[in-house]
C-alpha cells in the first residue's frame, strides 16, 4: 500500500483567491503532495472556479466527488455549496450539513476532518478573509501537531480571519502572500 500524500491545506475567503491561485502557479510539482484548496465561493458563480486553475502548469486541477481518492501530485479545489472531509481510509467526503460561519465549503469542517481522521502528514494556511472560519479549526489542526501557518494580517486584504486564528494560537509561520511557495516547501521539510 503506498504511503498517504502530504496534504497542504490552503484556506481563505474574502481577498483569498489571488494568493492561492499565485501559490498553485509558483509550486512546483511534488509527486508526494496533494494540494486542498478551501475558498469559500458563491454556490452558484457565473464561471466555475476550477477554471481559474485549469491551466496551471504543473499540477491537475480538480473538484473532488463524494468517496474519490486523496492522490498524489494533484490540486482539489473544494466544490461550491459542500462541506469537504478527508476520510481515514484515504479518501474525500461530502455534505450538505448546515453552513458553518455562513460557509459551505467551511475550513473549520474539513480542517476538523484531517484531525479526526488522523492523516499522516498535513500542514495548512490560512488566508484572507473576512469571518471566523478556519480559526477555530486551525487551532485544533495545530493542537494535534500539525504545521500551521496565517497570513499576516497587515498583508491580507480581509483580515478579520488571519486575525481570529492569531487571538487563538500561535502558528508555526507568520507569512505574507508571496511567500506561501516557501512556506510550504518548509512544512514539507519538517
Amino acid at each position: 500500500m503506498r504511503e498517504p500524500p502530504f496534504l497542504w491545506i490552503v484556506a481563505g475567503s474574502a481577498g483569498s483567491f489571488t494568493p492561492a491561485r499565485q501559490f498553485v502557479q509558483e509550486m512546483p510539482y511534488r509527486p508526494d503532495v496533494a494540494i486542498v484548496l478551501c475558498l469559500h465561493r458563491m454556490r452558484k458563480p457565473r464561471v466555475p472556479m476550477v477554471e481559474a486553475f485549469v491551466r496551471m502548469p504543473h499540477w491537475t486541477v480538480v473538484e473532488p466527488q463524494d468517496k474519490d481518492p486523496i492522490e498524489s501530485g494533484k490540486v482539489y479545489l473544494a466544490p461550491a455549496d459542500y462541506h469537504l472531509l478527508i476520510e481515514r481510509a484515504g479518501y474525500f467526503s461530502l455534505s450538505v450539513d448546515e453552513p458553518v460561519h455562513f460557509s459551505r465549503p467551511s475550513i473549520d469542517v474539513l480542517l476538523e476532518s484531517v484531525v479526526e481522521a488522523r492523516w499522516p502528514r498535513a500542514g495548512a494556511v490560512l488566508l484572507s478573509g473576512a469571518n471566523r472560519d478556519g480559526a477555530w479549526g486551525l487551532y485544533l489542526f495545530h493542537q494535534a501537531g500539525y504545521f500551521t501557518a496565517v497570513q499576516d494580517p497587515a498583508d491580507a486584504e480581509v483580515p478579520t480571519m488571519p486575525r481570529a486564528a492569531l487571538e487563538l494560537f500561535t502558528p508555526a509561520r507568520l507569512c505574507k502572500a508571496q511567500e506561501l511557495v516557501q512556506v510550504c516547501l518548509e512544512a514539507l521539510s519538517l
